[in-house]
């Protein structure tokens, strides 16, 4: 079988035999992931699809197989997908539409919603696939979505931070641990006398939750040793 050696050939193959997945990212969901999935019979062929796109520096999966016997290379790296599509628009015909809509997301001009719509009427005209999907609704571009998500893990993570990592005053620390350690009070008692701390702060402080405290006056405190009472015998 001789090597596929242009886009042309590519873009051909992908016209019959390709599709252009999608899928949520965020469950939110603010974002979408698309791939481009090259199928066929013949195993021999998909190799031949792979090793073109691998001699030109695009990142792909190895090959797989289908339930039906079927074998599939995927790509679905973000710049890898943008690559692709670029070097196959120009000699597209029947999925020429989809991939313009998908790097024109990609590349911020559309909004998720928008791509999923044009992929609905490709269906209709009958030149997509028809299948069953779960409705999503996507109103950003994939840059801004992008940064929606950014901005929410920063917020979680400034949460945790401080909610968790709270500093705790040295005597809270030492009294927390006797009273557990040396007269048997438990956790949920101690969430009662001492409700300005978080139960995972408690459970730091008693050595069951991974990570450290931050005891006032002494600076970060490992908390894995079960037998500390005095923080300031704590390695630093």
């Amino acid at each position: 079988m001789n090597p596929y050696d242009s886009w042309r050939q590519v873009a051909g193959y992908f016209d019959g035999d390709g599709t252009i997945g999608f899928s949520d990212l965020s469950n939110v969901p603010f974002k979408l992931g698309l791939s481009l999935i090259f199928t066929d019979q013949s195993i021999e062929q998909i190799a031949n699809i792979r090793e073109f796109l691998l001699r030109r520096g695009i990142r792909t999966s190895n090959i797989l197989k289908t339930q039906g016997n079927a074998h599939i290379v995927v790509v679905s790296r973000y710049e890898s997908v943008k690559r692709v599509l670029r070097g196959m628009l120009p000699y597209l015909f029947k999925k020429q539409n989809e991939a313009r809509a998908a790097l024109d997301y990609y590349e911020g001009r559309t909004s998720g919603n928008e791509l999923i719509a044009l992929f609905q009427r490709e269906v209709e005209e009958g030149r997509r696939e028809r299948r069953v999907r779960k409705v999503i609704d996507v109103p950003f571009t994939y840059e801004e979505g992008t940064l929606v998500m950014r901005e929410i893990r920063k917020s979680r993570v400034r949460d945790a931070l401080g909610r968790f990592r709270a500093k705790v005053k040295q005597s809270d620390f030492v009294e927390i641990r006797v009273l557990h350690f040396d007269r048997n009070v438990r956790l949920q008692e101690l969430m009662r006398k001492y409700p300005q701390y978080s139960k995972e702060t408690i459970r730091r402080i008693l050595g069951r939750g991974r990570g450290y405290i931050g005891v006032k006056g002494i600076g970060r405190v490992e908390t894995t040793d079960t037998t500390l009472r005095d923080p300031r015998k704590a390695p630093n």
